[in-house]
């Protein structure tokens, strides 16, 4: 039954992964899975089956999440793009309380907030970082795709920082998700190489930083996701009348958010 709940969150993991301004691995955390999966990558060639036994079911999830529900995502974001990113920043606030519940769970430290104003200022700057393009269909893809798979490491291994951000950022996100979305392996298995090696070399550096520093490194993790919020608010256009429906909408998004994480927590 713990194999089959740990699967099941981790497709959430993967919806969260492809959606833009969410992070898959604040839910890891919040799920109790995040250090556990960090040491089990990092450990992968000491103890194969050990390590191997516990991220399959993880990894599967992920995996089936990202792809059955890109299509639904690309459709929401194309077709309802200030709901659907007024939702998402619903999800993220739901997940603040757990995020600082498990920050705080050695003790706070006042000097704690250093960390915490860097990483935010660093995501509000990617915010505003606009790079156009710099993946072209004529150079050499394998490559490119590599290095989306190593962004795509960053981003998964590094809580509270949304892959999806950083693609719309470098223009190539809607070329991430369609190469998902149409299952093509000229283009994944480069982009999976980039994310299985990036993965473990980040595993390995994250893992180590939890064991001494654990405080200042969730509280930079915590910088990092808040920071998120104005990317996704900044995206969106009301109208006043349309509050009369929105507001709804997000509190219940929030609620309902609330409602299943302490239930899983």
């Amino acid at each position: 039954m713990i194999v089959i709940k740990r699967f099941l969150l981790s497709i959430l993991v993967g919806i969260f992964n492809i959606t833009p301004g969410l992070s898959g691995s604040c839910l890891l955390i919040i799920f109790n899975l995040y250090s556990k999966c960090l040491e089990a990558i990092s450990n992968i060639f000491k103890d194969f089956k050990k390590s191997f036994t516990y991220l399959f079911p993880i990894g599967l999830g992920i995996l089936i999440g990202t792809v059955l529900f890109s299509n639904v995502i690309f459709y929401l974001v194309t077709n309802y793009k200030t709901i659907t990113y007024l939702v998402f920043a619903s999800f993220i606030f739901a997940t603040l309380p757990s995020l600082f519940k498990t920050a705080t769970k050695e003790g706070f430290k006042i000097t704690y907030i250093i960390p915490f104003l860097t990483t935010f200022t660093i995501g509000l700057f990617l915010m505003f970082w606009k790079v156009q393009n710099v993946i072209s269909m004529q150079e050499d893809l394998f490559l490119q795709f590599f290095i989306i798979g190593l962004i795509l490491a960053f981003s998964t291994i590094i809580p509270g920082i949304s892959g999806t951000v950083i693609f719309n950022i470098l223009g190539v996100y809607e070329m991430y998700l369609q190469a998902i979305k149409s299952l093509n392996f000229k283009f994944l298995i480069p982009m999976g190489l980039g994310l299985l090696i990036g993965g473990f070399i980040l595993s390995k550096i994250l893992t180590l930083l939890l064991k001494k520093y654990y405080g200042y490194t969730y509280f930079a993790i915590l910088g990092f996701t808040i920071s998120t919020l104005p990317i996704l608010l900044f995206n969106v256009s009301l109208s006043w009348q349309s509050l009369v429906w929105v507001v709804p909408v997000c509190v219940g998004s929030f609620i309902l958010a609330r409602y299943f994480l302490v239930k899983v927590d």
